[in-house]
């Protein structure tokens, strides 16, 4: 059953309305998408981490944060999160992460099984990936009930220790594969 994309913004927002509706030219993405926020950074660990260094980031310009998206899938049972970002930054996240990586490509839903939680399941689009690292943290702009204009930073995997993969595919879309998270009401969770 399809959910009321105007409704859902608004809920999430804590009854700030959507001002306005993007269409988005992708056959891979679910055709409603809300957006939590733009995106200003995405914080992961390399896949092979050292704990004693820092999580890397991926960490968007102005410009780059106006077209950016973070956003869910309201009628997935787990609210999946997207990232849409502009054709420009794909191109460069693919030079930087797809180009030059060392991982061989994978079925999302492989990459999803060895993660494992809500999202370890196989009903991602017919995409190959491969990782740019473990998701720590996303960083998003939003306006939430009387908050004003804040940044909100999510710390992946906070309740079960579950994260999710940050991946690229060969045209440069950031993907987020696996992990235990879902987007009530009330924000992403875990």
């Amino acid at each position: 059953m399809s959910k009321d994309p105007g409704k859902a913004y608004k809920d999430w927002h804590w009854k700030i309305p959507h001002a306005h509706e993007i269409e988005v030219e992708d056959d891979d993405l679910p055709d409603t998408l809300i957006e939590t926020g733009r995106l200003v950074q995405l914080n992961f660990r390399e896949i092979h981490h050292n704990p004693k260094r820092k999580d890397k980031a991926i960490e968007l310009t102005p410009s780059e944060r106006e077209q950016s998206h973070l956003a869910f899938d309201p009628n997935h049972r787990n609210q999946r999160l997207y990232i849409v970002i502009p054709k420009k930054l794909q191109n460069q996240m693919k030079k930087v992460f797809w180009t030059n990586s060392k991982y061989p490509e994978r079925n999302p839903a492989v990459v999803a099984q060895a993660l494992g939680g809500r999202h370890a399941t196989d009903d991602y689009p017919d995409v190959k990936v491969k990782p740019i690292g473990i998701l720590t943290a996303a960083v998003y702009a939003t306006e939430k009930g009387n908050d004003g204009h804040s940044w909100y930073i999510h710390h992946m995997g906070e309740e079960t220790g579950i994260r999710p993969a940050l991946t690229i595919d060969k045209d440069g879309r950031i993907w987020i594969v696996g992990g235990d998270y879902t987007s009530p009401i009330q924000g992403i969770t875990n």
